[in-house]
């Protein structure tokens, strides 16, 4: 019996000796020839005119064509010159055909390196300067005397132009007293009590006594030792006064 013939290979599949071939390449042979398709996909990135559209700070629209081989901060610089823009107060944004994200790369990426679609150049917000606070002018300040408890002293500085309302605090936590019982007195022997609305400066006074009603039920029980030295003092002359003229 006569055999038959034996059936062609089929179309578009390699021969059994370029299989024999490729499958004998070397692992090193493989990566060479990957490594020569990327160089020359990058080369061919970057030789290509790149074109994309401009939009302007104002707003406006403008076409432009460049080299991929042109440098991003080479572009902004190219642009700045050629809208007559200032490239210390302009940056650029990227933006893709595909994605509406800002692309990200650095000031010496390659145009062609990147998927440009559109280019913002937009004017840098200045940083507002940190104010320096103005030097703060001293605030005018007297000592006052404050007399309490009879004998006690106490000196504090306080501003003369504010209301005494405003020194009472002060006055309080320097001589221990209650701001609910206290009572600022012109002295301590009159009684007299002072318009809390007015300031030191409006009294013209640079001491004043503070009465405290808790621990000092009366006024006149508040005079102050001072006070009651003048007053033997006086007593006494008179008395010496009244003797010499008798004799």
């Amino acid at each position: 019996r006569r055999m038959k013939a034996r059936a062609p290979p089929p179309p578009n599949q390699p021969s059994a000796a370029s299989r024999i071939h490729s499958e004998h390449k070397s692992p090193a042979e493989t990566a060479v020839i990957s490594d020569q398709n990327l160089v020359s996909m990058k080369e061919n990135m970057i030789n290509r005119s790149v074109d994309f559209t401009v939009i302007l700070p104002s707003g406006v629209e403008r076409k432009s064509t460049v080299q991929g081989s042109k440098a991003v901060m080479d572009l902004l610089v190219d642009l700045c010159s050629y809208y007559h823009l200032n490239p210390s107060q302009h940056s650029l944004e990227l933006k893709s055909s595909g994605s509406q994200q800002p692309l990200s790369y650095k000031p010496n990426t390659l145009v062609g390196a990147l998927d440009i679609q559109t280019v913002l150049l937009k004017e840098k917000v200045p940083e507002e300067k940190t104010k320096r606070p103005l030097p703060r002018v001293p605030e005018k300040s007297v000592r006052l005397v404050v007399n309490y408890l009879k004998t006690q002293k106490a000196v504090v500085r306080v501003s003369p132009e504010v209301p005494l309302h405003n020194i009472i605090p002060t006055i309080c936590e320097k001589c221990e007293v209650s701001q609910e019982h206290i009572v600022l007195l012109r002295d301590g022997i009159t009684g007299e009590e002072l318009e809390l609305t007015k300031s030191l400066e409006e009294l013209g006074i640079k001491e004043l006594y503070a009465w405290d009603r808790k621990r000092e039920p009366s006024r006149k029980t508040s005079v102050s030792n001072d006070a009651i030295e003048k007053e033997k003092t006086r007593l006494l002359g008179l008395f010496k006064a009244d003797g010499s003229s008798s004799k």
